[in-house]
């Protein structure tokens, strides 16, 4: 396949002869989230500050049960779009993403991961400490988020198709072709609560009430998409940062 490329007449370099793949966002869709009236029932006992310590027996009226932390889950998909300008197919290797809550706010949270990918039938790939690591500065890599906090984001994979369960294992871009890429994330459940409470004390008089507040989540995505070039090691390419806000549904969401 190299020999396709131009440039290695009369043995040229084979790295220059790569470009680089475009990356162009396509946006960022929360597909998993509890609805308001869950929100509500979570945060009215911790911000109502009822007298006599009814807060609970109050909030338990107005919006029913407490949640449990699992049921607090929220998740969105990023989706972006690779070109590749090549006469050979270039295969995604890994995909470093980092998204901030509240990006504006006191409450800032950073979580940012790095999702490994491996070509079919290959088990075990996905342990390169060194997948999201980038020796340009003019890309980011993993080192540059140390301040992200452990586990706030989470991959779950490449969700290539439909109504089909997101996976690690890469897809290559095929000579001269774009192709559509969505990936999801999950929010550690125990971080962005805390985060959000922030939200809920706004609405204290609301939740007194028993009035349903509105929640929306300001965000900033940004990372970088590495691909694998084989022995010529692997070509990054930066994204972001891009912002946006996520509304929570009244109805909740459940992944699909």
């Amino acid at each position: 396949m190299l020999a396709e490329l131009p440039g290695l007449e009369g043995g040229g370099n084979p790295v220059a002869a790569l470009k680089p793949p475009g990356i162009t966002y396509l946006g960022a869709d929360l597909v998993q989230a509890p609805s308001e009236h869950v929100l509500a029932a979570y945060y009215c006992p911790e911000v109502a500050n009822l007298p006599f310590g009814s807060s609970a027996a109050v909030c338990q009226g107005f919006f029913g049960p407490r949640p449990t932390l699992a049921q607090m889950t929220f998740a969105f998909d990023l989706r972006f779009r690779v070109s590749n300008p090549n006469n050979v197919p270039v295969p995604l290797a890994s995909i470093l993403t980092a998204a901030t809550v509240f990006p504006n706010a006191t409450s800032t949270a950073l979580g940012a991961v790095c999702t490994q990918l491996c070509p079919e039938g290959q088990a075990g790939c996905g342990s390169d400490p060194n997948a999201c690591q980038a020796s340009s500065r003019d890309v980011r890599s993993l080192s540059d988020f140390q301040n992200a906090a452990v586990n706030f984001l989470v991959s779950q994979g490449l969700a290539m198709a439909a109504g089909r369960p997101p996976t690690f294992v890469a897809p290559k871009v095929s000579a001269a072709s774009e192709l559509d890429v969505t990936i999801r994330f999950s929010f550690g459940p125990q971080q962005l609560v805390g985060v959000l409470k922030q939200l809920a004390m706004q609405s204290a008089e609301q939740l007194k009430q028993g009035r349903m507040p509105t929640f929306q989540i300001p965000f900033k995505l940004e990372g970088t998409v590495f691909f694998d070039a084989g022995s010529l090691g692997r070509i990054p390419v930066g994204f972001g940062p891009v912002a946006g806000t996520w509304q929570v549904p009244t109805a909740g969401l459940i992944p699909r």
